[in-house]
């Protein structure tokens, strides 16, 4: 009877180190937020400018929710799982939280 491993292992059966899950599942809240960021901004495009306000109100949720999973990723950043995987999710949720903050900072300027 074959044997089943539930660690993983590489190709020399060597144990690699455990996948950052929470660390991906932060970026999947920063993708769910960019995805909010696209409504919003495709609504407001739609409605020229005359969007209700909760609209704003679910672009603030939006804002907030990609604000902590940046925050949550640069924690994740400690722990010993697997380095590669943990930089591709600390990036995702960087580059969305430049998006989000960038209509914020034009906004202020102008």
């Amino acid at each position: 009877m074959a044997r089943t491993y539930s660690h993983r292992r590489n190709s020399n059966g060597n144990q690699l180190k455990a996948l950052p899950m929470e660390a991906m599942y932060a970026a999947g809240a920063s993708i769910f937020s960019l995805i909010i960021f696209v409504g919003v901004m495709v609504t407001s495009i739609l409605m020229e400018g005359e969007t209700p306000r909760f609209v704003g109100g679910i672009g603030a949720i939006g804002f907030l929710i990609s604000i902590v999973a940046f925050i949550y990723n640069i924690g994740q950043m400690k722990t010993k799982t697997e380095l590669k995987y943990r930089v591709i999710c600390m990036v995702i949720t960087t580059v969305i939280m430049i998006i989000w903050a960038v209509p914020f900072v034009v906004g202020l300027v102008i």
